[in-house]
């Protein structure tokens, strides 16, 4: 397998952990819909939860490998893109939460996608050995 030089961000593996977690999120809530521990109503929610994970992770991503490839320093616009694109999370997850009508439990459990794909990647680079 061929691996990115340590001096180029990669971000590939992270954002395929987050879709296979989002994916894991949705399939867990389908069979238990399916099986009739869970309402159907927890579906949508999670659907639109993982929808902002995977988009929240796409605009870190790009803002990262922007900075990165500019030389690796901290810029104004960094900040400024970073602290927009947070507000801008804030804003969506208020509106979701306040006016979508998506079961509650639903939208957190597909929001937290993205908390468990990093926790995947993390322990999938723990055993990787060391060279």
């Amino acid at each position: 397998m061929v691996r990115d030089t340590p001096d180029r961000l990669s971000l590939r593996s992270l954002t395929n952990r987050i879709f296979l977690s989002a994916g894991l999120i949705l399939g867990g809530i389908g069979i238990a819909v399916a099986a009739g521990a869970a309402s159907v109503s927890l579906l949508p929610g999670a659907v639109v939860g993982a929808g902002i994970a995977c988009g929240n992770f796409f605009l870190i991503r790009k803002i990262l490998e922007k900075a990165f490839t500019g030389g690796g320093t901290v810029t104004k616009g960094f900040v400024v893109r970073y602290a927009l694109k947070f507000l801008g999370l804030i804003g969506v997850v208020y509106l979701v939460v306040r006016y979508g009508g998506f079961d509650l439990l639903g939208f957190l459990l597909g929001l937290s996608s993205l908390f468990l794909g990093v926790l995947l990647e993390a322990l999938a680079r723990s055993f990787e050995p060391n060279t």
